[in-house]
């Protein structure tokens, strides 16, 4: 083991999105061991500096599922890839055709066009942070980090369906949590970002031990050396990972990692 990879949500979070003492303190104590520790997430890098703080470590945060990276010792941006003007300009129509709702997300900001919907206010209430009210017809550059669209699963179903017909394989699509259908960048998902960050430290894919509990984490959990799906994963996550260990609520992280020390 030469690098630990962590989602946050359903992961090192527990359902009070908070981190608890005892996967703090195995963190802490493989990173004195040299181990090198990344978060590799879904959401912004604004929505994830508090959980980096907590951990009082210098890691790289890979956010938006892969389309950003950044240092968090000195929160510079170190790869970014987002997706097309083009692309958001079809996605938006879609948001509205559909009447579901889409958040886009661009220098660190969450940009809805509606405020008070229930979809916005069950994402701030997910990650802590509040939105920009914008009018998506009106953007200096339509180049976005990615797009999320927030509704139930059955409505967000359709919206893939609709959003493949008209794309196809211009956007790699995956969902993050039950409500969010996450858009990015065809040359994004969290596996090819870690491959990549991991390759620029000197260090390889075999020899990262890696955490995740939803379908965003597949390719992630797919590549490394040891894939690890949390007890409250998704069963699909289950049946492609090398383990499993307990839940988010159990500490889960920390009772796999003291196995290896």
């Amino acid at each position: 083991m030469k690098s630990v990879a962590l989602d946050l949500d359903g992961t090192l979070l527990n359902s009070q999105k908070d981190i608890s003492k005892e996967n703090i303190s195995i963190l802490k104590e493989l990173y004195s061991k040299g181990v090198e520790i990344f978060i590799v997430t879904g959401r912004s890098y604004s929505a994830t500096e508090g959980v980096i703080k907590k951990l009082e470590l210098p890691i790289i945060a890979i956010c938006y599922n892969g389309a950003k990276v950044v240092d968090s010792k000195n929160s510079k941006v170190i790869y970014e890839q987002p997706l097309s003007e083009d692309i958001v300009k079809v996605l938006i129509e879609i948001s509205r055709k559909n009447k579901v709702h889409l958040n886009l997300y661009q220098n660190e900001e969450w940009l809805v066009e509606n405020k008070n919907n229930w979809q916005t206010k069950y994402y701030r209430d997910n990650i802590g942070l509040d939105a920009v009210e914008k009018n998506f017809d009106i953007f200096d550059s339509f180049k976005m980090t990615k797009a999320l669209f927030v509704d139930e699963r059955v409505n967000l179903l359709e919206i893939e369906k609709e959003i493949k017909e008209k794309l196809g394989n211009k956007v790699h699509l995956t969902y993050s949590q039950e409500k969010y259908l996450e858009v990015l960048n065809s040359d994004v998902n969290k596996g090819k970002t870690l491959e990549k960050i991991l390759k620029d430290k000197g260090l390889e894919l075999e020899t990262c031990i890696a955490f995740g509990d939803a379908n965003n984490d597949k390719e992630m959990l797919m590549m490394v050396g040891c894939g690890v799906a949390m007890g409250n994963a998704e069963t699909e996550l289950k049946s492609i990972s090398k383990e499993v260990t307990d839940t988010n609520d159990n500490h889960g992280v920390y009772k796999f990692l003291i196995q290896k020390i």
